[in-house]
């Protein structure tokens, strides 16, 4: 194995030098040239940090927690991948967990950190959490930085422009001419449910189109729940033309629900849905969605949890930049395309 002083010999730097450009000091007055050889000595000689080491010099176990609700998601696939960038900037490591509801999870968390397996956490919340869960299962853990929720009374949450990504989804079938119009939405204790909810409604608003209530679900995130929905939304005397689905999981149960009961999707309901998978674009039909920026999502909440740990107070942001994009694909068309 490469060591470090292997790495600086081959740079031409003193160990301490490429230790600080390897660890991502930007503090540091070394200049872009010699930072630049240092990393391609490092890539050229497959040179791996020692977190063990570095750690024991820092007191720190040199990683950070990432806790999802399902390991399996393929939905937290960017998400991961973001906390991974800037993890590894920093020199730390990512362990990838999913806990239990309290009193489980809170101590799940907590031996976590005093174990010294983590340093500190992110947390994304769990569907069946609600404020009180959520809180008890954060009581006694400073270092924690909430993605894509918030908890009041508690700051360090980096969330999505859930409203920007939940309007966009409906006004593209209100731009294809859609007036009908039901919502899937996630559970109301969740708030990122409730922002997508928000944004969907805030689009009919201003399109002055109506909302008709046994049209919103409360379906979940998943697809059993999505699945579930679809079952209630048929039994209805009148059906909506298109469906925005607050989740991409939700929408694939949806859609097979659709398929088993005889629905066309597009012809006879548009559906488009938030987030996207490798899932939505292989189903057939492929799904609609509006991509989230989840990857910028990750990196910058493993941006603040590390500055948090290094000793900068955590705040509450929300990710504007990338924004959200519709990616058109099989499952929406214009109504006038499904009359004819």
């Amino acid at each position: 194995m490469t060591s470090l002083q292997e790495v600086a010999d081959a740079a031409g730097v003193s160990r301490s030098v490429a230790s600080r450009v390897l660890t991502g000091d930007e503090r540091a007055r070394i200049s872009d040239a010699t930072r630049e050889r240092v990393r391609n000595a490092a890539d050229r000689l497959q040179y791996v940090p020692n977190h063990r080491a570095r750690a024991l010099r820092f007191a720190r176990s040199g990683a950070v927690g990432l806790i999802v609700p399902d390991v399996n998601n393929a939905v937290f696939a960017e998400l991961l991948g973001g906390v991974e960038d800037h993890a590894r900037e920093g020199g730390m490591a990512v362990l990838l967990a999913q806990i239990d509801p309290p009193p489980a999870g809170r101590e799940q968390l907590r031996e976590l950190v005093a174990a010294g397996r983590v340093d500190g956490v992110l947390l994304q919340r769990r569907e069946d959490f609600d404020d009180a869960m959520l809180g008890e299962t954060l009581t006694g853990l400073q270092s924690a930085v909430l993605i894509n929720s918030k908890l009041p009374g508690r700051t360090g949450a980096v969330v999505l422009d859930d409203v920007a990504g939940a309007m966009m989804a409906t006004r593209h079938l209100i731009d294809l001419g859609h007036e009908r119009i039901g919502h899937l939405a996630g559970v109301p204790t969740h708030d990122t449910a409730v922002r997508r909810h928000d944004g969907f409604c805030s689009a009919m608003r201003e399109a002055s189109l109506p909302i008709t209530e046994e049209w919103v679900l409360r379906s979940g995130w998943e697809a059993a729940g999505g699945s579930a929905a679809v079952e209630q939304l048929l039994r209805s005397p009148t059906l909506p033309t298109g469906l925005v689905v607050s989740s991409v999981n939700a929408a694939i149960g949806a859609l097979s629900a659709l398929a088993r009961r005889g629905v066309r999707v597009p012809d006879d309901v548009s559906v488009v849905t938030i987030n996207d998978t490798w899932v939505a674009e292989t189903w057939t039909p492929a799904l609609t969605t509006v991509r989230m920026p989840l990857r910028e999502l990750g990196r910058r909440a493993c941006d603040m949890l590390i500055g948090h740990l290094g000793g900068a107070a955590l705040k509450d942001l929300v990710v504007t930049e990338p924004v959200p994009e519709l990616l058109i694909r099989g499952s929406t068309r214009s109504v006038r395309q499904s009359n004819s």
